[in-house]
């Protein structure tokens, strides 16, 4: 988190950031590491230090947040932003330091500071395993989307060749049907001429028959 803070320090006036940055480090070096290793005696000195630096954390995030309400319109939208991340961090840092308080309001026992603090990393680190998670499974349902964008374009053009090729032989019949219909008629035709040649036929040898017939 401190990396993503300091890489926009400038942005902001009176080295705010800059100092946020430095307490939000000191601070979280005492809870993690001088606190759970303090004797007795020392840990409510310990305690007043962590209070006082989280105090002045927050008057450098109101400094911030006065910057943000001065900035001009087009770089207020990126200042919020940035801001909300500095101001998320010390939620996080403020409830961290509660939790530390209470448990060493209630107990001095430095094995049971030792162990919340490793469930808090753990519940951490677990947070941070879902999130990974859930970045991985919208990664995988986007790529499925698009998977599925592309067979259902596939499927389309797919369903147009087939049309297309439907249509085709709907054409094809037709033209079947008319050439049946042609080659019907032409053999109709044929039969019609050949029965009447063999009536003009017929005749003729009738005719033939009776000339021949009267002559002799």
């Amino acid at each position: 988190q401190c990396s993503g803070s300091s890489g926009i320090n400038a942005e902001y006036g009176d080295n705010a950031a800059d100092d946020f940055t430095e307490l939000k480090k000191a601070i979280e070096n005492l809870v993690n590491n001088k606190l759970p290793r303090a004797q007795k005696e020392n840990r409510k000195l310990i305690l007043n230090d962590i209070s006082r630096r989280l105090d002045a954390t927050e008057v450098a995030l109101k400094e911030m947040q006065r910057e943000v309400d001065k900035a001009s319109a087009g770089q207020r939208p990126q200042l919020s932003y940035r801001f909300r991340t500095y101001q998320s961090e010390y939620n996080s840092l403020n409830r961290q330091i509660e939790a530390v308080k209470q448990m060493s309001g209630s107990s001095n026992d430095y094995n049971q500071m030792d162990s919340t603090r490793r469930q808090v990393l753990g519940n951490q680190g677990a947070v941070e395993r879902s999130s990974a998670a859930i970045t991985r499974t919208e990664r995988l349902a986007a790529e499925t989307e698009n998977i599925g964008n592309e067979i259902t374009t596939e499927l389309g053009n797919q369903r147009e060749q087939l049309v297309r090729t439907r249509d085709m032989l709907d054409q094809t019949d037709n033209a079947l049907d008319k050439s049946r219909r042609t080659l019907l008629n032409m053999a109709r035709r044929a039969i019609t001429n050949k029965i009447a040649l063999i009536c003009i036929i017929v005749v003729e040898v009738l005719i033939l028959a009776g000339v021949l017939y009267w002559k002799f």
